[in-house]
């Protein structure tokens, strides 16, 4: 009975992950463009006021180190944040390994936000980070 359950758990994990992988309500193709490392590097470069990038770690973990620019909103609660960012913006969501983003992600679509990507996880961020006071 476990081995069988486990097995089931294993197979729905990709297609889990696949689903996820879908949050991209990005206009213009900017979800492709940004989907690599090099490529979210240059949109942060060239300061489109557009985009926001949006680490939803906890405040500790946000400020050990975080992609340049990126502004902490822990689980995607917008609520508890004193200056959240226009319903308009374009937000660029990661966390440390890519399983809370998803989850952030969809609550801020719920609460109204259009445009959402979910870029992933900073573990596969290979630039150097920005590190702040907690």
């Amino acid at each position: 009975m476990k081995r069988s359950s486990f097995i089931a758990l294993l197979l729905l994990l990709p297609l889990g992950r696949l689903a996820w992988a879908q949050i991209d309500t990005l206009p213009e193709g900017l979800g492709k463009k940004i989907s690599t490392p090099e490529g979210l590097r240059d949109v942060i470069a060239s300061k489109d006021p557009r985009i926001v990038i949006v680490d939803v770690r906890p405040p500790d973990e946000y400020a050990a180190g975080h992609i340049p620019s990126a502004i902490n909103i822990p689980g995607g609660l917008t609520a508890d944040i004193k200056d959240p960012p226009e319903k308009d913006k374009y937000l660029v969501l990661y966390c440390l390994g890519g399983r809370r983003s998803p989850t952030a992600g969809e609550k801020m679509l719920a609460d109204g936000y259009k445009h959402v990507f979910v870029w992933g996880g900073i573990v596969n961020w290979p630039f150097p980070k920005e590190i702040s006071a907690n």
